[in-house]
C-alpha cells in the first residue's frame, strides 16, 4: 500500500487510464478451478471476492420460472432493504454508459466522476472483509504475531479509516482506488474502494458504496 496527497475532491482529468497492476499487489486472483460453485438464487452478491461467471442477469435468465419472477431481491450487504434489478440498472446507466452495464475502465472513469459529485468527503470508514494481505495470515494461527507486527504498517479490515478524496486514475482490476488515512495513528495508505463500507449506515455515503459494490461485484 502507498501513501497519499490531497484531501479535495474534484472533476477527475480524462487523463490515459493506468491500466498496468499496481506493483504491490499482494496476490493474483483464483483461477477458475478453485472458485466456489455459483449458487443460483436471489441474493446478489456483495464484498470482496472474485467476479462470478457469468452477468446476473444470465443467472436470473437460467433460473427456473425467470419470467415469472418479480424483479425483487433483498441486498446482501444490508439486509434489510428490498432489491430492484431493474431500478438499480436504470440508475446505473444514469451513470454510466447505458449501453453497457459491464465493469471496466471507461465506465469507472464515469462512475468516478458521478461519485466526487456525490460522495460526502471526508468519511468514515471500514474494511468491507478481509483486505488481500490479511488472508494468509488470518487462516494461519501460527502467524499472529507476525500479522500483528505488520498491521503497524499495513491497513487491517477491522480499523476505521477516514476517506481523504478520490484518486483519479483507475485500475482494470481494483477500480476506483482512495487516499484514507487510518484514525488511530494518522497513517495514511491508497486503498480500492470496493474493499471499503461507511461506518454510517444512515449517511448518504452508505448507499453510494452499496450501489458501487454490487455493480464491482456483479458486472
Amino acid at each position: 500500500m502507498s501513501k497519499f496527497d490531497r484531501p479535495k475532491f474534484d472533476k477527475p482529468r480524462l487523463v490515459k487510464p493506468q491500466l498496468e497492476d499496481r506493483p504491490n499487489k499482494s496476490k493474483s486472483l483464483p483461477s477458475i478451478a478453485e472458485l466456489h460453485p455459483i449458487q443460483l438464487d436471489e441474493t446478489i452478491v456483495a464484498g470482496r471476492r472474485p467476479k462470478p461467471l457469468n452477468h446476473i442477469q444470465r443467472l436470473l435468465s437460467e433460473m427456473p420460472d425467470f419470467d415469472s419472477l418479480e424483479a425483487r431481491m433483498p441486498i446482501a450487504a444490508s439486509g434489510s432493504a428490498p432489491f430492484n434489478l431493474k431500478e438499480f440498472e436504470r440508475k446505473l446507466s444514469q451513470i454510466i454508459n447505458p449501453n453497457t452495464l459491464d465493469v471496466g475502465v471507461k465506465n469507472f472513469l464515469k462512475y468516478l466522476e458521478y461519485l466526487k459529485q456525490n460522495m460526502i468527503v471526508p468519511s468514515q470508514v471500514t474494511g468491507r472483509e478481509e483486505f488481500r494481505w490479511e488472508q494468509e495470515y488470518l487462516s494461519s494461527p501460527g502467524k499472529k504475531k507476525e500479522y500483528e507486527t505488520l498491521k503497524k504498517t499495513q491497513p487491517s479490515s477491522t480499523e476505521i479509516f477516514q476517506i481523504v478524496r478520490l484518486r483519479d486514475s483507475v485500475f482494470q482490476h481494483d477500480g476506483i482506488m482512495v487516499d484514507v488515512q487510518r484514525l488511530t495513528d494518522k497513517q495514511t495508505f491508497i486503498l480500492p474502494l470496493v474493499d471499503l463500507k461507511a461506518i454510517d449506515c444512515s449517511s448518504p455515503n452508505h448507499q453510494l458504496l452499496e450501489d458501487y459494490t454490487l455493480w464491482f461485484i456483479n458486472y
